[in-house]
């Protein structure tokens, strides 16, 4: 396994204020992944996976922009600003052709993987998840057969949309499993009300990418999640979820994803860099 970072990390270094955060006095990222291609090779970690709603259109993205001594790969699907939460639910030509077009931009980048969503909590509505995951069958099977012919694997997230019984449920019913995985968050195991460890024994013999978090004691239903800390620092079993990893012979990359940052004072840089180094001493 390596230590990698999820862009979604800077989030409000890019400008995207969570729920309950506080502003930052101070001018946000533009949209170039340079700084977190910098930070991240500074703090050491091995790989990172740039969000694409913090990425110029995919069609602008080279690999001069790209260029780092680190393993780059992307993650789609993050509705900020003003971008489709993943596939919509299965609702959305648009997304689907969006989704495609990262396809191609993966597959002209050299990237082997590409992390990407079937939806949002919020785009998540209340309708049986049965129903969900029948509707998502053909938009995923079309995207995993465009990824198969582009050389790409999709990971798909447990993005607090889907439980993991649900997720191995639509793997099973889209039937490519060459093409189509799991990008494993365990936080998001515990906001759809699966248990943490439960959930990442059931989604690990199909993870693709690993989104590592680490959190503050509260009630994981809470809007947004819980409060994030820096790896080691909370209340998940981390190890235990690594041992679970390393069961399933997992051996990918372990990006650290920081989310819900809280009322209080915080220092995402600091967050991120001792979490890389949290995970270069506790990897397998």
């Amino acid at each position: 396994m390596r230590a990698g970072i999820d862009s979604y990390s800077y989030h409000r270094l890019y400008g995207e204020i969570r729920a309950g955060e506080r502003q930052l006095d101070r001018e946000p990222w533009p949209f170039d992944p340079r700084p977190v291609l910098e930070h991240a090779l500074s703090v050491g970690a091995e790989a990172v996976y740039l969000e694409t709603c913090y990425l110029p259109e995919p069609e602008e993205v080279t690999a001069g922009m790209l260029d780092s001594p680190l393993d780059v790969g992307l993650s789609w699907g993050h509705p900020w600003p003003g971008r489709v939460h993943g596939l919509e639910g299965g609702r959305s030509w648009a997304a689907e052709q969006e989704l495609g077009r990262w396809i191609d931009a993966a597959a002209r980048l050299g990237h082997r993987v590409l992390r990407i969503t079937a939806g949002s909590p919020a785009s998540r509505g209340d309708e049986p998840a049965e129903v969900l995951v029948e509707r998502l069958v053909g938009p995923l099977r079309r995207a995993a057969r465009h990824a198969q012919g582009a050389g790409v694997r999709l990971a798909l997230e447990n993005h607090g949309d889907l439980r993991a019984v649900d997720i191995v449920a639509l793997l099973d019913a889209v039937a490519l499993p060459d093409s189509l995985g799991v990008c494993l968050d365990n936080v998001n195991l515990v906001r759809v009300g699966d248990d943490m460890l439960e959930g990442t024994r059931l989604l690990a013999p199909h993870t693709l990418l690993v989104q590592l978090k680490d959190h503050e004691a509260g009630d994981p239903l809470a809007d947004g999640g819980p409060v994030c800390t820096a790896l080691g620092d909370g209340v998940a079993d981390l190890p235990a979820i690594l041992d679970i990893l390393q069961r399933a012979d997992y051996r990918g990359d372990v990006c650290v994803e920081i989310a819900s940052l809280g009322s209080g004072e915080v220092d995402e840089l600091d967050l991120v860099g001792r979490s890389v180094t949290w995970l270069r001493e506790n990897l397998p």
